[in-house]
């Protein structure tokens, strides 16, 4: 095989892994929306159960803080859980995009030795 075709069929190699790994990470990302629009169903539901329990303005306001402190806590636990999916996404596409770089420069390499 000549070194063009290594290096064709590498790059196609690599776009397969690209795709799977752009595959996998969509499901990550689905899956935590999902896992959120739960959470946040349930922090709305426990809302809503609280209201009855308001007697004044002091309590009204309390609730409503508490219910913005929840939402803005889970809203950046889920920017830091999107941050880490795509660092740890960009580490292995790195990765993978050197590991096919250094193997089509070594066969090159090979190639003009030979």
């Amino acid at each position: 095989m000549s070194v063009l075709e290594n290096g064709l069929e590498n790059v196609g190699k690599l776009g397969r892994q690209l795709f799977d790994l752009n595959n996998e990470t969509m499901v990550k990302f689905v899956d935590l929306s999902a896992d959120n629009f739960k959470k946040y169903l349930e922090l709305n539901q426990t809302y809503v159960a609280k209201l009855p329990e308001v007697n004044d303005v002091s309590s009204f306001v309390e609730l409503q803080r508490e219910y913005g402190q929840n939402l803005w806590e889970g809203m950046q636990a889920d920017l830091r859980a999107r941050g880490e999916i795509v660092r740890e996404v960009v580490e292995q596409t790195g990765a993978l995009v050197r590991g096919t770089v250094e193997e089509t420069a070594s066969e090159v390499k090979a190639a003009e030795a030979a």
